[in-house]
C-alpha cells in the first residue's frame, strides 16, 4: 500500500508542477484583476522591479501576494475550499464562525491602549458642550445569537467589552444598551447570514430603544413602508470563507410621514434626494444601497418643522439605522471618522447641533483607531 501511495505521488508531482507553472504564464499574460468582488477587497497587482525591492526582499512577498490574489480560478477554489471545509466539520474559517445556517463574526480582541484614547476624547469632547449626548453599541451576532454558532466556540466575552466601554464614558453621555432588546427578538432575521451587519429589522428594535432614550416618541412598524430591495445579498463573511447558498434579502423601512430631503455628500461633492443607492443592488457590496456606503461627511436636509439638529457619529452599522431617524430631525450631520479630517468642534457650532449621538458595532468599536484623532479639540493640538 505504501509503495502504490508513492507511486502515486511520483505521478502527480510533476503534473502539479506543470499546472502550477503554466497558472503562473496565464496569469502573466492575463491582465491584473485590481478588485476581488466576492472578497471585496483590493488584490495585489505584479510588483515593480528594482533594486531596493530585491534587496529588502518586498518584489518576493509582492511576487507571491500576486500569484495568490491573481490565481487562475481563485474564488471557485475558495468556495470548494469552503464546501470541504463544511464536510470535514470544521466550525471556523480565519475569524468567521461556520455557524447553523449562517456564518458568524468571531469577538474582535480589545486594543487597550487605543480605547483608553478614544474614551478621554469622548469625554472630553461631549462634556464640552451643554448638548446632550448619546452613545450606543450596538451587539454583534457572536453575542446575541450565540445558539447559533458550532458546538465547542469559545468567543471572548463581548458583553463584558460593551461593558467595560459604558462604565469608561463620562455620567453626561447617555448609553443606550440595547442588548436585552436585541435578545428579545433574537430568533428573528436581526442579523445577515452572509455578512457582518445587522438587518434593518435587528436596526429598528434597537431605534425603538434609541427612540424611547432621545424623547423621539414611540414607534412602530406601522409606522413604514417596508419594501425588500434584495433577495440575493452575498456580504463580506460570505466573501471571507468561499460559502455557497447562503443569500440573505434586504429590506428596507421608508417612513410613512417622510418629509422631502437632500442628502449631500461633502467628501464625494455629490447630492441626492434619497439615502438608497439603486446601483449598489447591482455591486457585490449590497449593503451600501444604505447611503451608498460611508463617507467622510454626509449632511441630510429634511422639509419639516422639527428644531433638532443632530451629529452622528459613527461606523457602517449607522447606515440601515439613518433611514429611522430622517423624519424627527430638521438635519443629520453624519461623520465617519475614518474619513473625516475637518475640525468636529466647528461643525457642532456652525449647525447648530441639538443632539450628538455615537453609533458603532462592538466589534469595529473595540479596534478603531480613529475616533480620537477625528475628536481632539483645537486647544490640544
Amino acid at each position: 500500500m505504501k509503495k502504490s501511495k508513492g507511486t502515486i505521488a511520483k505521478m502527480l508531482s510533476p503534473i502539479l508542477v506543470v499546472v502550477i507553472v503554466i497558472t503562473g504564464i496565464v496569469n502573466l499574460i492575463l491582465p491584473d484583476r485590481s478588485t476581488s468582488p466576492m472578497e471585496n477587497r483590493s488584490l495585489q497587482a505584479f510588483p515593480s522591479m528594482n533594486w531596493n525591492s530585491f534587496q529588502n526582499g518586498d518584489v518576493f512577498r509582492e511576487l507571491n501576494s500576486w500569484y495568490s490574489d491573481q490565481f487562475l480560478g481563485r474564488e471557485k477554489l475558495i468556495q470548494l475550499k469552503y464546501l470541504v471545509n463544511k464536510m470535514a466539520g470544521t466550525n471556523k474559517i480565519d475569524d468567521v464562525f461556520l455557524g447553523k445556517g449562517t456564518l458568524i463574526e468571531d469577538v474582535s480582541s480589545v486594543n487597550q491602549e487605543q480605547k483608553e484614547r478614544n474614551l478621554q476624547a469622548i469625554n472630553a469632547f461631549c462634556t464640552s458642550y451643554e448638548i446632550p449626548s448619546y452613545f450606543m453599541i450596538a451587539p454583534n451576532a457572536v453575542s446575541v445569537q450565540s445558539d447559533r454558532l458550532p458546538a465547542f466556540s469559545t468567543p471572548l466575552d463581548q458583553n463584558q467589552q460593551i461593558d467595560e466601554y459604558y462604565d469608561g464614558l463620562d455620567s453626561s453621555i447617555q448609553r443606550i444598551d440595547v442588548r436585552s432588546t436585541l435578545e428579545e427578538h433574537k430568533d428573528e432575521y436581526l442579523y445577515y447570514k452572509t455578512d457582518h451587519h445587522w438587518t434593518s429589522l435587528g436596526a429598528f428594535y434597537s431605534f425603538q430603544t434609541m427612540a424611547s432614550a432621545m424623547g423621539l416618541g414611540d414607534v412602530s412598524k406601522e409606522d413604514y413602508d417596508i419594501y425588500p430591495v434584495s433577495d440575493d445579498f452575498e456580504g463580506t463573511l460570505a466573501g471571507k470563507t468561499g460559502s455557497v447558498f447562503l443569500k440573505d434579502q434586504i429590506d428596507i423601512y421608508v417612513p410613512k410621514n417622510n418629509s422631502e430631503y437632500i442628502v449631500s455628500d461633502l467628501t464625494n461633492v455629490t447630492t441626492s434626494r434619497s439615502i438608497y443607492s439603486r446601483e449598489a443592488l447591482d455591486t457585490r457590496d449590497q449593503y451600501t444601497v444604505f447611503m451608498g456606503g460611508n463617507a467622510g461627511r454626509i449632511t441630510i436636509e429634511m422639509d419639516n418643522d422639527s428644531s433638532r439638529h443632530l451629529l452622528l457619529i459613527k461606523d457602517s452599522y449607522a447606515n440601515a439605522m439613518i433611514q429611522f431617524l430622517i423624519p424627527y430631525y430638521r438635519t443629520i450631520d453624519i461623520i465617519d471618522p475614518r474619513y473625516y479630517f475637518e475640525d468636529v468642534s466647528r461643525l457642532v457650532n456652525s449647525q447648530m447641533i441639538t443632539d450628538i449621538l455615537f453609533l458603532y458595532n462592538s466589534n469595529t468599536l473595540m479596534q478603531d483607531t480613529s475616533i480620537a484623532d477625528c475628536l481632539v479639540m483645537p486647544t490640544q493640538e
